[in-house]
């Protein structure tokens, strides 16, 4: 295999760069400590060797090397690690949290040891652990995972379990958990399944909140009553304390980039911060809203944007990035949002996904939203928000934007007029709150810390599959991915004797690749798809392509009718659109004025060839 075809690997990174005054990063290979910040671009630096202050670009400073004596578990894939070992976690983070301030003395570390019971020298130990790693899960004492004779729920198991507690036991009949437990032996029996056992059922059902149970088994009063917030009681004292996210269809109909044919309504998550109003992140999908869309958007509020605004060619700024401490999303229900909860603790994010049509959350997002909302009817091709404001009004006839363009434009917008002009609820604009939010006087954050490897964070956030590998590779969705990396991982079996699955990841923006994890070496692999002739896919080109194939009456879906209904559509685009060229031209040529001008150009040209001529 050449060198520029060797497969991509990732080790991922969970630490986090501390950009404040008296810290020491790596700045072109050289270490600098931190003097002064300048502002969200730049910071002062002096190098520790020649002892010369130095403007330093945030954007190329590094983390320097933590300890590579100390073996810590912070490369893994969040889904290797059990409950038991979150809790772990949770645990000794709660015991150390009281230390994280910047200037702690030894006197207080062994106070506070004392008084939480712990001793002072094993303090000293976690906070060394989380420090050098940026990261929760540096934490754990030793590598993680499955140990030997723990046995672990596969993905049916799990899902069997999960849905038959949602929709049967949190529902009005109120079984009792004996009733559950059957049901579930019974599902897992008629699937062939092994059941999880009893105790694994009870200690899921005793982790549902108690406004969970009540709610959804007939005491939506109580449950309202006894927990839910008063409207607006949910404010922020400094950015990125509190994210809300929400979703909701864009009120305008876009078109394919080839052939400007409508293709229907983008789907966007929004996420602001309630300290400023900042929009902080946002994903844009031609897809329905899921948990993805949350993993997605919660990427972009993590990341930083600069290489965004460069991609979409937009001059402005977006000084936002780093880890919101509480993230509020709507429609939790799937038990994947689970998934999303773990990625979330691996970079001390608290995700809570709140009571489906709730919004006692003082409305902020929702006002966003329609702000938003309020813009896109100004583009040709909106479908207004209701049928009076409508009217007449033809959305698929006057549609023109592609979903790239519909992006530039969306980002457009966020950086250079919402953030800037003033917001009636906070009296400024969203991005001068934003500002003394993090270098005001009172400031109680400061610039928040980055992510060291963007890439590591995505991973991270990415929908999850655990398959099994065969000869042909693995296969998500009706498609292949293979390498010959995975020839020895083909057929192997888990500790139970089982087909053993590994984890899979897979980002929706492209599907002509996936992300292979390998527990042994801890690493990531980029896992190309087998057919190579596929051309770059998003998954929802791929439902569309499924949907069509279904229609067509196809039951069996694999990569070559996939690639051959890719084909076919683009045909029947082409074709649409040369006939509706065609019937324009005509109607066009028919108009009286229009037909004159016609004759007179043909004369023109008819002249001019015979002037040169041709």
């Amino acid at each position: 295999m050449h060198k520029e075809e060797e497969i991509q690997s990732v080790k991922l990174n969970r630490s986090s760069i501390q950009i404040k005054e008296n810290e020491y990063v790596e700045y072109k290979s050289e270490v600098y400590k931190i003097s002064s910040i300048i502002d969200f671009n730049e910071v002062v630096g002096i190098d520790i060797k020649t002892k010369r202050a130095k403007r330093l670009r945030i954007s190329d400073i590094k983390p320097i090397s933590s300890d590579k004596d100390i073996k810590l578990p912070i490369f893994n894939d969040i889904g290797e690690y059990t409950d038991s070992e979150f809790q772990e976690i949770q645990k000794k983070y709660l015991a150390i949290e009281p230390l994280l301030s910047d200037n702690i003395s030894r006197k207080e570390i062994e106070e506070h040891a004392k008084k939480i019971d712990i001793h002072y020298t094993t303090l000293y130990r976690w906070l060394r652990r989380y420090q050098s790693t940026g990261t929760l899960l540096g934490l754990l004492p030793k590598p993680s995972g499955r140990k030997k004779g723990e046995t672990r729920l596969d993905y049916a198991t799990e899902e069997i379990m999960q849905n038959i507690i949602q929709t049967y036991y949190l529902s009005k009949q109120k079984p009792s958990i004996q009733a559950v437990i059957r049901k579930i032996n019974i599902e897992c029996k008629n699937r062939k399944i092994v059941a999880p056992g009893k105790n694994t059922i009870r200690n899921r059902i005793h982790k549902l909140s108690e406004y969970e149970v009540l709610k959804k088994q007939g005491n939506r009063s109580m449950a309202r009553t006894k927990f839910e917030p008063v409207p607006g009681k949910f404010e922020s004292d400094y950015p990125m304390q509190l994210i809300e996210i929400d979703h909701t269809p864009v009120d305008l109909i876009l078109v394919d980039d080839e052939h400007r044919e409508p293709i229907g309504r983008p789907w966007i998550t929004v996420a602001i911060d309630i300290y400023s109003r900042m929009i902080v992140g946002y994903y844009l999908s031609l897809s329905a809203p899921s948990v993805t869309s949350v993993a997605m958007c919660i990427t972009n509020v993590v990341l930083p944007k600069d290489k965004l605004l460069l991609e979409l060619d937009i001059d402005s700024n977006w000084n936002v990035w780093g880890f919101p401490e509480t993230i509020h999303v709507d429609n939790g229900a799937d038990f994947r949002a689970e998934a999303i909860k773990v990625a979330g603790l691996a970079h001390g994010i608290n995700i809570e996904f709140r009571p489906v049509g709730r919004s006692n959350f003082g409305g902020h997002i929702e006002r966003v939203i329609g702000t938003l909302m309020t813009a896109v009817h100004e583009i040709p091709g909106t479908t207004f928000s209701n049928i009076q404001q409508k009217g007449e009004y033809d959305a698929d006839k006057h549609s023109s934007m592609t979903f790239s363009e519909f992006e530039k434009w969306l980002v457009t917008f966020i950086t250079k007029i919402y953030h800037k002009r003033k917001h009636t609820g906070i009296n400024q604009s969203p991005e001068q709150l934003w500002e003394d939010g993090v270098f005001g006087e009172d400031a109680p954050v400061g610039l928040m810390p980055k992510p060291t490897d963007p890439l590591s964070v995505t991973i991270d956030f990415l929908p999850i599959f655990k398959r099994t590998i065969q000869k042909n590779g693995v296969n998500i969705d009706g498609i292949n991915y293979y390498d010959h990396l995975l020839r020895s991982k083909i057929n192997m079996l888990d500790e139970d004797g089982k087909k053993k699955r590994f984890i899979f990841k897979r980002d929706p923006r492209n599907i002509k690749f996936i992300w292979f994890y390998d527990d042994e070496t801890m690493e990531y692999f980029k896992i190309p798809v087998a057919d190579q002739s596929m051309p770059d896919m998003t998954l929802w080109e791929l439902e569309s392509i499924k949907t069509h194939l279904r229609e067509s009456g196809s039951r069996q879906i694999n990569n070559a009718e996939i690639l051959e209904a890719h084909e076919e559509l683009n045909r029947q685009i082409e074709d649409a659109s040369k006939k509706s060229k065609k019937a324009k031209t005509k109607r066009w040529f028919n108009k009286p004025h229009q037909k004159r001008y016609y004759q007179r150009f043909k004369m023109m040209m008819i002249f001019g060839m015979k002037m040169f001529q041709i």
